[in-house]
């Protein structure tokens, strides 16, 4: 069986991070794993002398999110909200009753509010604003009508029919598609940017776990699109039970994605994979060891 886990974003304040993410938002505490470390540890994540806090957070509407606290060697990197245009893994969104109440209760847990991205859609009477967490991940809230939780997360890629072809490989399946090519004034400034044009693909799989895959028509996207180290700042991976990875790696070969043999590692408890996706987004493989 093959399920989503988890996303994974690196912090540099472990407590700031859980505070933001439970009072803000509403996670609530599901596993915290303690220290990590030993040669396992090193081999998979593919850094010498790694030591990092892994706490797992669970949403009520259904999520999971494991903050990654790297005590040595210690993460690099920005912290500041990163282009929507940026390649890679782009934001965390959920619906909203009010704007207005989450936004001040995310500024109250430790986040930044970022006003002049307020925009009102209204063709349905839709309002998005950004907001970023201690450490810049832009959380994007949408106001739709719809009762608070989370809606999906967005990656930003240069080809959506080969995301889309790779990601129904881990389970999930085409759903709303969004073109907006028009130069709707809306958009760019939600997006900060001016004359922005983009395709907006929704995939969910079978538990409702949605992605959004952001394919930029204009201006360019730009951007790394290689695997970057786990001790980055930042949204780092996703992660996904299952039982037949082996094939799901051939799998997802052939649609464009990669696995490292050299971070492959079985334990007494799990065995774990680490790759990417065509474009350098972290996909993390896990399946328990049977005793």
């Amino acid at each position: 069986m093959l399920r989503m886990s988890h996303r994974g974003v690196c912090v540099s304040d472990h407590e700031a991070s859980k505070r933001f993410y439970c009072e803000g938002l509403g996670f609530e505490p599901l596993q915290d794993y303690g220290m990590q470390e030993g040669p396992d540890m090193e081999k998979t994540m593919q850094i010498p002398g790694v030591r990092l806090h892994a706490d797992m957070l669970k949403h009520p509407s259904g999520p999971s999110l494991e903050l990654l606290h790297f005590h040595a060697p210690k993460a690099e990197g920005p912290r500041e909200k990163r282009s929507t245009l940026q390649y890679g893994l782009v934001h965390l969104s959920f619906n909203t009753d009010s704007i207005e109440k989450s936004a001040a209760k995310l500024k109250a847990a430790g986040g930044t509010v970022h006003e002049h991205t307020f925009a009102h859609y209204p063709e349905n009477n839709a309002k998005m604003l950004y907001c970023t967490d201690p450490d810049g991940v832009r959380i994007e809230l949408m106001e739709l009508g719809l009762p608070f939780g989370f809606s999906h997360s967005g990656i930003c890629v240069p080809d959506v029919e080969r995301s889309m072809k790779y990601y129904e490989t881990l389970g999930f399946k085409a759903a709303e598609n969004h073109v907006l090519d028009a130069g709707y004034d809306w958009l760019a400034k939600i997006n900060e940017t001016p004359g922005i044009k983009l395709r907006a693909q929704m995939m969910r799989d079978a538990e409702g776990n949605t992605i959004e895959l952001l394919k930029v028509f204009e201006p360019a996207s730009f951007g790394s699109r290689e695997r970057k180290p786990l001790n980055r700042f930042g949204l780092t991976h996703l992660a996904f039970w299952d039982d037949e990875a082996e094939q799901t790696i051939k799998t997802c070969t052939e649609r464009g994605g990669y696995f490292v043999e050299e971070a492959h590692v079985k334990t007494p408890y799990i065995e774990l994979w680490h790759g990417a996706d065509p474009d350098g987004v972290r996909i993390e493989l896990m399946r328990p060891v049977t005793q």
